[in-house]
């Protein structure tokens, strides 16, 4: 057994020597954020919500870095893979009012974002952009603390979005600054709706209908962004502020949107957000 070890790990010396070895790293940053919330759901009410939203994040992108062993006295060189992984984890809860403070809206949403991104480096690697596609997962709730039928709306949907991603290395303060700290760096993200399938009540159906009765009527509806104009943005400043404490401010702008079997949904929701990072 030890013997046929030992040939299988000569084996793979022997192929990558002199070939590229992959390792992944991975850089996750935690948010939390609050800010404003626009809320409509035409199931529930026909009145416009608007209130405050508190929002936990949490952004890791794995990016495997290529080390390349020289020959003879050539020095050995690692640079980062042209793929890499991002992977988003986000959870707002809103409460939130209408126009004549009568009706309460209460509710919640988490997404589950996956996404593999191409990346290319302009201006001696300051410059890094990345272009793919987001899975996007996301349930959720609401509940109309006055309706007494019909006062939840459920929310489940999975949506394909493409997604583009800009990373800029710039000095921020002195050279002295940078020569200990490092460099500051913005990030901006957009993501854009393509396709999808969304879970939804039909006009004037009732949730009994549907889970005690088992009367379908259209619940699963795949969609487009057409009918699902879901966008999201998010700018990011980051700058390591001492050997070990990376911190970052930050807007993230997340619009779920959707219109399907006669009714109207939308949670608007603007948040600044504070944070910090670590490398894994």
């Amino acid at each position: 057994m030890k013997n046929c070890q030992l040939h299988a790990g000569l084996i793979l010396l022997l192929i990558l020597a002199g070939a590229g070895l992959q390792r992944a790293a991975a850089q996750s940053t935690y948010f939390i954020g609050s800010g404003s919330v626009d809320i409509l759901d035409t199931y529930l009410s026909q009145e416009k919500f608007r209130g405050d939203v508190l929002t936990l994040l949490n952004v890791r992108e794995n990016r495997k870095t290529i080390t390349v062993s020289g020959q003879d006295d050539a020095p050995t060189v690692t640079m980062p893979a042209k793929w890499s992984t991002v992977v988003q984890s986000q959870l707002q809860l809103f409460t939130a009012k209408d126009r004549d403070d009568n009706e309460s809206m209460l509710g919640g949403t988490y997404n589950l974002m996956v996404g593999r991104y191409r990346s290319w480096t302009l201006f001696a690697d300051r410059l890094r952009l990345q272009a793919g596609g987001v899975a996007n997962l996301g349930v959720g709730g609401l509940y109309n603390t006055r309706n007494s039928n019909n006062p939840a709306q459920a929310r489940l949907s999975l949506l394909v979005m493409p997604s583009a991603i800009a990373t800029y290395d710039f000095r921020l303060l002195g050279p002295n600054f940078t020569e200990k700290f490092g460099k500051s760096r913005l990030r901006y993200e957009v993501d854009v709706p393509l396709a999808g399938i969304a879970f939804s009540p039909n006009y004037g159906q009732s949730y009994y209908e549907i889970f005690a009765q088992g009367n379908y009527d259209h619940n699963a509806v795949p969609t487009t962004f057409v009918s699902q104009p879901t966008f999201r943005q998010m700018l990011t400043l980051t700058q390591r502020i001492a050997p070990r404490l990376t911190l970052s401010i930050g807007y993230l702008g997340d619009y779920q949107q959707l219109r399907v079997n006669n009714l109207k949904q939308h949670v608007l929701s603007h948040s600044v957000l504070l944070g910090f990072s670590k490398t894994l």
